[in-house]
This record gives C-alpha cells, structure tokens and sequence, in this order.
C-alpha cells in the first residue's frame, strides 16, 4: 500500500518577480481589487490598444488625460470642469511635464510584470489582512474595470489569483512592513531577504533557484515555551540529518544522542535568519541556501507526525500539489526521504523514537506544515 507526500511545494523560476501595490491613497481601492480579481492603477477613463509604451507620445496624451479625470472626480465632479475624453488634446503644453515616476509604473505594471508574478497589496491598518496575488495572463487591452469611485470611468486592469488573504500587517518583519508602507503606487521587490519573506507567506514552502525555505504554522492559541522548542529543535534535527545523509553518514548520524547528532552536523553556513511571530497562533519561516533542504525538513515533519511507518517511508511516492508538472525537486525528494530509512539498520526502532517526539511536539503546538501526507486507504483505491 503506497503513501503518498503531497509537500505542497512551490518551484519559483529564477527570473520571478514581486511587486508590492498600494491600492491608491487611503488604500481606496483595496475593495475594487478584492470585487473584481484584478489590479490597476489611478488611470480612469484610460483605453489602451496594446501593452501601453510610456515612451510613446499617444501614451502619454492617454495618460495626462487619466490624471485629468482622476482629478475631476476626486474635486466632486464639477460641471463646468468637466474634462475631455479625447486624448489629442492633452498635449504636453495642457499638463506640464510629464511625472517620470508615474510613467514608470504604469510600464511596470502593464508591461513588465508577468503572469505569475507575485503581488503583494497592504490594506489600511496593522490589523487588516495583506492580499497576496499572482498575475493571470498577459495584459488585455480590452479588459478594464468599473472602480467604485470613477462611475463609469474604466480603468485598464490586470487580472489576478488570490493565494492567501489570512495574513495580517503585523505579522511581516520590519522591513516588508517598511515597503507596504511606503506611499509609491508600485515597488519592486529585489532583496533576496525580502523575496523569502514575501514567498514564506505566499507559498510555505518553496524552491527559489538554488535556495529554498521553510514556513510552519503554530495553531494553538497558547503555547508553552518548551514546546516550541521542541518543534524548532525537530527542525534543526532533519536539517542536521539531510547533512549527513549527503556526506554518506546517515548510519553514524542515527546512532548518536540527539544533540550530539545536532552538533556534529549541523551547518549552519545552509540556514538563513529564522522569523518567528510570538503571537498566538503565530508561524516560524526560515529560507535555507540549498535547494532541496526545505523540502525534507517539512517533509520529515509530516512523515513523522502522522506516524508513518518505516516500511512505508520506503516506498513513499511525492505528488506536488503545488506545481503543475513533476520536477526535479520532487524526485529528488522522494529519492532523499526513501533512502534516508533505508540507510538505517535500526530502521524501525530509531523512526519510531522521531515519531512520538514530533508527534508530542506537533499536537502541543498545533504544528502546520504545507507538506501532508494524503490518506493511505484513499490512496489505494
């Protein structure tokens, strides 16, 4: 009878990008973009016949011409006032100088960024929940939405997948609060920190080339301090062990006390700066700099937890919901966990000691990890 690991694990292709976008001044648009899928930026009235080129000259009249409407309605929508909806008369002498800035986000977000990119959109407030997006298809010249506040004022938009919409501000570290407070319409996310705190709360667990991270929740709405250590030291436990099952020293690794095991393997050169959200229920997420280590701690985790037996982990097969084909992730994972008893004389003695701890540890803490193992009868049928 096979078990099957779903680890639920995201393989991010390098050139991927994040973006986080402020839903307008007083994050007014931050219902439009949850009623409708989609995001956009301030340009009502706008109509574009393709991916919109800033460097353009008729771009640009289409866009000094949104600014115009925006601006009317935000004055109450004076009569007298009322802009044109013809762009050939917003010539450069009408409105000035072009803003580069703005130029420059409407390419970002119209052309630059791609399907599958990830989108971060901060709500108002520390409490309110942080919408985590990616983008869906290329842009649509004739999509647009119908914005509350703009009537009948469309507005190019770019649509989108919900991941999750449970995280609150407060639970990001300081400097991804630092970017969802920062009042520029749309940021490019590039520092390597940021990206793995961004793809912990989007994703879990993933793969973002040849790093990869975990992201475990703690449920329980209190929690024992020597409980949570217990999870955190289970963790650096199949850190350790991944170690020594790559340098062919899985036998002699079993075979030591668990601390000595810890301390003679552990490496701490593959783990980034752990993140840990006190509040109860909260999470701990840490990026590792190896592709594929992520992936068996959580892994190890759920095989554990659910009390797997030893001859079953040998035969385990891993199905990624996560991702739309099988990788060469998956298959090195399911190699890694198959041999990891395998290599184990003591095989069945020594998984069930890692069973009732982490079982302990898990029930106590309320564990969650993405991995899971899907159910062994349902798996048979």
């Amino acid at each position: 009878m096979a078990v099957i690991l779903d680890p639920s694990q995201r393989v991010i292709d390098k050139d991927h990008q994040i973006f986080v976008l402020h839903p307008g001044d007083g994050k007014r648009f931050y219902n439009d973009f949850l009623a409708h899928g989609a995001v956009f930026l301030d340009i009502p009235g706008s109509k574009f016949d393709s991916a919109p080129d800033t460097e353009v000259e008729e771009t640009r009249k289409i866009l000094r011409m949104a600014r115009a409407i925006g601006g009317w309605h935000k004055s109450g929508r004076p009569q007298k006032k009322t802009p044109s909806r013809d762009p050939q008369t917003y010539g450069v002498s009408i409105e000035g100088r072009d803003a580069p800035r703005f130029m420059q986000e409407v390419q970002t977000l119209y052309v630059d960024a791609k399907a599958g990119d990830l989108i971060i959109i901060p709500g108002p407030g520390y409490n309110s929940a942080v919408l985590l997006a990616e983008l869906v298809g290329d842009f649509d010249p004739d999509y647009r939405v119908d914005a509350a506040r703009y009537g009948g004022d469309l507005i190019p938009a770019r649509r989108i997948k919900f991941l999750q919409t449970g995280h609150a501000k407060y639970e990001f570290g300081r400097r991804a609060i630092q970017l969802m407070q920062n009042r520029q319409a749309i940021i490019r996310v590039s520092d390597d920190a940021d990206r793995h705190e961004f793809y912990e709360h989007a994703y879990g667990d993933y793969v973002w080339g040849d790093v990869s991270g975990n992201y475990m929740e703690i449920t329980e709405e209190v929690v024992d301090q020597k409980d949570l250590t217990d999870v955190l030291f289970l963790t650096n436990y199949y850190g350790a062990m991944y170690v020594a099952l790559k340098a062919g020293k899985l036998e002699e690794f079993t075979k030591m006390p668990w601390h000595r095991a810890i301390n003679t393997f552990y490496n701490r050169e593959l783990f980034g700066d752990i993140s840990i959200e006190v509040h109860s229920p909260g999470f701990f997420g840490r990026p590792m700099k190896d592709s594929a280590i992520a992936g068996f701690i959580a892994a190890m985790t759920a095989l554990a937890a659910a009390g797997v037996s030893a001859t079953e982990i040998t035969t385990v097969k891993v199905e990624n919901s996560a991702n739309g084909r099988v990788s060469v992730c998956d298959l090195d994972l399911q190699n890694d966990v198959q041999s990891t008893v395998k290599m184990v004389s003591n095989a069945h003695l020594w998984w069930d000691e890692v069973c009732a701890a982490q079982k302990a540890a898990s029930e106590r803490t309320g564990l969650k990890t993405k991995a899971k193992v899907i159910d062994k009868a349902s798996s048979s049928n």
